[in-house]
């Protein structure tokens, strides 16, 4: 797993193994950060955070990193400058949309 560096240069989205993947008639939590960050136009960073560690049964204490900074293991989650962070799809999907890039 990557090392943590926290507070990121630049905010930083860490997914799971799947990250953009799997099929898109199925709803994964990562895709979806991954897509409305991008459709806000919203800077960022991604970090393939959970590769080979699945968040399951059995799984709990195997992402202490990823609990120091945001306070749970579960992915995604988005790493702000000021060393806060957003937990989960639909708070990181709002943060972003608060923030959307309007072009004119």
């Amino acid at each position: 797993m990557p090392e943590l560096q926290h507070p990121p240069p630049k905010p930083t989205l860490y997914t799971c193994h799947i990250d953009r993947g799997g099929p898109s008639f199925l709803p994964h939590a990562c895709r979806g950060a991954h897509e409305a960050l991008d459709e806000a136009g919203v800077p960022y960073e991604s970090v393939i955070f959970g590769k080979g560690r699945p968040f399951a049964l059995g799984t709990t204490g195997r992402r202490p990193d990823l609990k120091r900074i945001s306070g749970q293991e579960k992915l995604p989650v988005l790493a702000l400058t000021d060393g806060t962070t957003v937990n989960g799809v639909n708070a990181i999907a709002a943060w972003a949309a608060a923030r959307r890039v309007t072009t004119n």
